[in-house]
């Protein structure tokens, strides 16, 4: 006996190896040797309630339950197993196992529960717990209540229960949380009874919203206990055999006892009275109306009230006032005494900064109307010239094809080889390489604006004879080129003219590189349909002779291809 009540009670390797229609094992507070864990390993497979609390069991891994098909699990008050725990321990019993009580235990690590996806009833109250993962949680989607009290637990920031939907059970009573943050109100949405008490809150009027959702949602004991009855009895299972059947009751009465009556309903009765306190004592009223056929229900539905975007309807398992207390700086204040009115000033606050946006946004936009308006009238001769630029343009694509074809190759009335459209600031290049290089034969017209265009005709009117008078187009194209409207606007009409003329001679000619990125579109679509050439130089260095004498060869080339400059042309 003396050495039993020290070293523990030693169990031979095979003694349960003979019981193979064991179905409840209970060894609960019975201190057991080290060496007794391996007649675990030889448990049945028809055991399904086993009970090792308080019993100093030195480890657990997989192969202690693996022949069973074990449905509830204690092993409470066993500091020591918290450090020998291997991550598939409860392998074996994961499509099995619906509940699990680790009470009082030292548990801190928590990756071990990941398989219990068929686990409903988790018991965790009492142990070294500091954070919640939503890892951890993410694959117990069958779990319905979960007991974290008297941790270490703090604020969460992301949200940990969002995949347990069947969730409605959460007590957090005993912790470290300070505040509710918008992720833990998200968590608690789907939750039927919540338990905050005996945590150190900071005074937030989201603490005070908290209860005032309990207040709506209050219930009697006797109604609450209907709910933890049905999660009780999905854990009750019924055996073929009647002789076993009133062992079943047993343990349902058991867990019924060590569950339901000796932990939550008591706490549920007083919650239910302190709360009908706070409901008299605030004035929070609800109008009840009552005929020959509609009557108030003694347990109403929940109704969910919305506190700070999130719709919440539980109901809280153990309100007391002087549990439920937050710190305001240096003052410690109960929940029912905290004043609120800030919360009405932060919404009044919110409604004016919403009014101020709409007021800004009103102020810029017509302010940037009247801005471009001025804008407008300043530039309103500029634009109006572009406005008929542009409208003459369009009149052309409208003019029938066999009125322009007049003045195609054949035509007398065409005069010039080539309608040069270049910028002002590439005009010296245009006298001091092109002209000299094209036009010293003799044989070859070329109409430049600031000699050629009619004296008293509009720009766009010079622009678009001669064009039409030209028989090909060469675009003398660069960085400032792209910057003019008129050369924006000749490089259109070049466009125009493969479209819907059917004049297809164009010559490109490139005086620097263009990136891609500020090439605009009508330029990338001519590239892309016509060859063009590139005056060799790069950057500031001028070309060598032999490259010029290349250029200009080539260009030479390409006029004689489109028949200009040949001993046939008629210019």
């Amino acid at each position: 006996m003396i050495l039993n009540l020290v070293y523990g009670l030693k169990i031979h390797q095979s003694t349960f190896k003979y019981l193979p229609n064991l179905v409840y094992l209970d060894l609960s507070h019975s201190k057991i040797t080290r060496n007794s864990a391996v007649a675990f390993t030889y448990l049945g497979d028809k055991l399904k309630y086993l009970s090792l609390c308080y019993t100093s069991f030195p480890m657990i891994s997989n192969g202690l339950f693996k022949n069973t098909i074990l449905e509830g699990l204690d092993l409470s008050g066993n500091p020591f197993v918290s450090y020998n725990i291997l991550d598939d321990a409860f392998d074996s019993i994961s499509e099995t196992l619906k509940f699990l009580s680790f009470e009082h235990s030292n548990l801190k690590d928590l990756d071990w529960l990941k398989p219990l996806n068929k686990l409903q009833l988790l018991c965790l109250a009492g142990n070294n717990i500091n954070a919640l993962d939503v890892d951890i949680f993410k694959p117990l989607i069958s779990l319905k209540q979960l007991d974290l009290s008297y941790n270490h637990i703090g604020n969460w920031y992301k949200s940990v229960f969002s995949h347990n939907k069947q969730l409605r059970v959460l007590n957090l009573r005993s912790n470290n949380v300070n505040m509710l943050t918008t992720e833990m109100l998200k968590d608690f949405e789907l939750l039927e009874y919540l338990s905050l008490g005996s945590n150190n809150f900071l005074c937030n009027c989201n603490l005070r919203e908290v209860v005032e959702v309990a207040a709506n949602n209050n219930k009697e004991a006797s109604c609450s206990f209907d709910f933890l009855q049905n999660a009780a009895a999905e854990l009750i299972y019924q055996l073929n055999d009647s002789s076993l059947n009133q062992l079943s009751n047993v343990l349902s009465k058991y867990i019924e006892q060590q569950l339901w009556n000796r932990k939550y309903i008591p706490l549920l009765s007083d919650s239910y009275k302190n709360i009908k306190d706070f409901k008299r004592l605030k004035n929070i009223v609800k109008l009840h109306f009552v005929s020959n056929n509609i009557s108030s229900s003694q347990c109403p539905l929940s109704k969910p009230t919305t506190v700070n975007d999130t719709k919440l309807k539980f109901q809280l398992l153990d309100y007391d006032a002087k549990n439920y207390w937050c710190f305001n700086e240096t003052e410690k204040l109960q929940v029912d005494e905290l004043v609120c009115q800030s919360r009405n000033l932060l919404i009044l606050e919110r409604e004016l900064h919403n009014a101020m946006k709409i007021i800004t946004a009103t102020v810029g936009s017509l302010l940037f109307i009247f801005i471009l308006g001025f804008v407008i009238y300043l530039k309103r001769w500029h634009i109006h010239y572009y406005y008929a630029s542009l409208k003459s343009a369009a009149l052309l694509s409208t003019a029938a094809k066999d009125r322009i074809r007049h003045l195609a190759e054949s035509d007398p009335s065409v005069i010039y080889d080539i309608f040069i459209s270049y910028c002002q600031n590439d005009r010296q290049w245009l006298l001091d390489e092109l002209l000299p290089n094209v036009e010293k034969s003799g044989d070859i017209s070329i109409c430049l604006h600031e000699r050629d265009f009619q004296i008293g005709v509009t720009i766009l009117d010079n622009i678009i004879s001669s064009m039409d008078r030209s028989r090909s187009l060469m675009l003398l194209i660069s960085s400032k080129f792209l910057l003019s409207h008129w050369c924006q606007f000749e490089m259109y009409l070049a466009q125009h003219r493969i479209f819907e003329m059917s004049k297809e001679h164009l010559i490109l000619v490139f005086l620097e590189d263009i990136p891609r990125s500020k090439r605009p579109k009508t330029l990338q679509y001519l590239m892309d349909i016509k060859t063009y050439i590139k005056w060799p130089s790069k950057g500031n260095k001028q070309p060598s002779l032999e490259e010029r004498k290349l250029f200009w060869k080539r260009l030479r080339k390409s006029l004689e291809f489109i028949g200009i400059g040949t001993k046939d042309s008629r210019v």
